[in-house]
């Protein structure tokens, strides 16, 4: 018995640390970060990973008037909103026509839609852009929206799938009996009873879009629609910037996604078990 509780409590001690130790490696970037944006040049130089001596949000003020990121960070803001508005409701559709609707090959669509999730990426882009191209989106705005909503999709219908599966065929035949469309169904009954899974999918989808580099930079080429992310990256390699610079432009990208985070983290956590549990 003894034995037993010794082992539980090792064990339980090697969890500890190997979660301490996770959780310091995933902390200790936002730390570096936030502590180095408050720094001078001077002092980072003498003082690395130390707390600022005289914090100071200069660098701050520096970032927005030397490199325009107010237009950076408005690009990010329209083309993540729609992009996640975009691919929401398309998930939404297709996972209330897989799960809840007699459709002929419904399950080889649902495989059909999750098995992108294992393409290389380069097998969708290519047609992609070319298609985006013939219908001139490349430049604008709405074609970056169609290219995150793209990829977003598969991961978006798989967790919605999961949960309108938990959700009772008899409500929907009451609807349907009452005189319910699908688009009523989808609007009044699905999306309310299944808000935590809406609730997941925009938060992962928008901490995706706008942290996404490699879209913004194919897709909208021109310097005056640049997402934030882009617009760090270039400035970084056409300037000598310094890292309290470099820290306090990083640092204004990754607010708005932690607060997005922040405002969503119940019903995320509570989304990405509720499949389970049902």
């Amino acid at each position: 018995m003894t034995r037993d509780l010794l082992r539980r409590r090792l064990n339980s001690a090697w969890i500890t640390v190997l979660l301490a130790l996770f959780g310091f490696v995933a902390l200790y970037p936002v730390y570096f970060v936030i502590v180095s944006s408050l720094k001078s040049r001077r002092e980072y130089v003498s003082n690395i990973f130390g707390l600022p001596q005289a914090p100071s949000l200069v660098n701050y003020a520096e970032v927005f008037d030397r490199f325009n990121l107010w237009k950076a960070l408005f690009n990010s803001l329209v083309t993540t909103a729609g992009g996640v508005v975009l691919c929401v409701v398309l998930a939404l559709v297709l996972a209330y026509a897989v799960t809840k609707m007699r459709l002929p090959f419904r399950n080889f669509i649902f495989v059909f839609v999750i098995g992108t999730l294992v393409l290389p990426v380069q097998t969708i882009l290519f047609p992609l852009y070319q298609t985006l191209i013939d219908l001139r989106f490349v430049g604008q705005y709405w074609g970056l929206m169609i290219a995150y909503a793209t990829f977003g999709l598969p991961l978006s219908v798989y967790l919605l799938a999961a949960y309108f599966k938990g959700i009772p065929d008899e409500l929907l035949d009451a609807a349907r009996v009452d005189g319910a469309t699908h688009g009523q169904i989808v609007a009044r009954l699905m999306v309310p009873l299944a808000m935590p899974a809406v609730a997941t999918v925009a938060v992962i989808d928008t901490l995706h879009f706008f942290n996404d580099l490699l879209l913004p930079l194919l897709i909208l080429p021109s310097s005056r629609r640049t997402t934030l992310m882009v617009h760090i990256m270039l400035f970084r390699g056409q300037n000598d910037l310094s890292v309290p610079l470099l820290s306090a432009g990083l640092f204004i990208a990754m607010l708005p996604v932690l607060i997005a985070y922040l405002v969503g983290q119940k019903q995320l956590i509570k989304g990405l078990t509720a499949g389970a549990v049902k």
